[in-house]
């Protein structure tokens, strides 16, 4: 969300356990790859119970058939990682890996499926870089299956710059955020949303439903004027909001031309959660414009990561990150 004064949190994870470390390239972010027979492959990584575990979510689609699922990763010994996988079509499989120079190797992997049937597949995954890596699948019993899939990373926060007919600037971010769409929407149109991720304070204005004010300081309260006020101009239940900044804390840099600009947060729901498309508009041509568009295309970044994280891990912990200075 365009936050006015959004102080730019970006929350540590916990450490990896020792084991899971070959792993760590994958967490916290998600990689799609074109399988054989053209779907698309989405698989976002994170890691679970304070990186005790990593947890890998997939989604398999468009068309028809289309399913998703999920893989869990453990540590099972010195050298090696114990995985788990099921989906929403009633086939699990398990197995163990290990870390090689080049690759992770899966052995040989028997899928059951919800009839069944069983099948034995051998995979591995070469790294490619920073941005991909390759599933290289071999099976006799499933020979449509062989192959090698290239995934490549997906950026966590798509950004975007826009120019306007009238030659005013814009910005938008667009993440996917693994949450149903009435939950996210909810985190951004609402007092105790906003607490969940984004401010540790926030309050609906009495008697001025379309307000929302919020703030960082640690003893705030209510109507102080050094607060933020956000006024909503149009709602669209489960798929759009329209607002804007209209009381800033003393300081704020550029805060009269950034009045006057407008936040849309647009909101759809995907197979793997809810797509989040946020766009600043109105940002005037020159050197004020930039500088306003400098601090938002990182702040909103941000704030659109947090909003992911808290539906990975849960809502902020305000007091503790008082504490850790995060």
């Amino acid at each position: 969300m365009i936050l006015a004064t959004l102080a730019l949190l970006a929350s540590a994870d916990p450490p990896l356990r020792a084991e899971l470390r070959p792993l760590a390239f994958l967490v916290g972010h998600c990689w799609e790859g074109t399988l054989p027979d053209g779907k698309q492959d989405r698989h976002c990584f994170e890691s679970v119970y304070g990186g005790q575990h990593i947890r890998d979510h997939h989604v398999v689609g468009p068309g028809t058939g289309v399913y998703s699922g999920e893989t869990f990763y453990s540590a099972a010994g010195p050298g090696r990682v114990a995985f788990v996988y099921f989906n929403s079509i009633g086939g699990v499989s398990q197995g163990t890996l290990g870390a090689e120079p080049d690759r992770l190797n899966f052995g040989e992997e028997h899928y059951r499926g919800a009839d069944g049937r069983q099948i034995a597949l051998s995979v591995s995954w070469r790294r490619v870089g920073d941005d991909a890596y390759e599933a290289i699948t071999t099976s006799t019993d499933a020979p449509n299956m062989n192959g090698t899939v290239r995934y490549q990373r997906v950026p966590a926060v798509t950004i975007r710059e826009l120019t306007a007919p009238d030659g005013s600037l814009g910005l938008s971010h667009e993440i996917i955020v693994p949450a149903p769409v009435e939950q996210v929407y909810a985190a951004f149109a609402t007092a105790g949303g906003w607490k969940s991720w984004a401010v540790p304070h926030a309050w609906d204005v009495p008697g001025s439903p379309d307000l929302i004010e919020t703030s960082y300081a640690p003893d705030a309260r209510l109507g102080n004027p050094a607060n933020i006020r956000q006024q909503f101009l149009a709602r669209v239940p489960n798929r759009l909001l329209v607002f804007r900044t209209v009381q800033f804390p003393p300081g704020f840099p550029d805060a009269e031309v950034y009045a006057r600009t407008t936040g849309i947060a647009e909101f759809e729901p995907t197979g793997a959660g809810t797509r989040v498309r946020l766009s600043g508009t109105g940002y005037p041509a020159g050197e004020v414009g930039q500088r306003l568009m400098a601090f938002f295309r990182e702040g909103n970044r941000t704030s659109l990561e947090q909003l992911r994280a808290r539906f990975v891990t849960g809502p902020v912990d305000w007091a503790a990150r008082r504490q850790t200075g995060h």
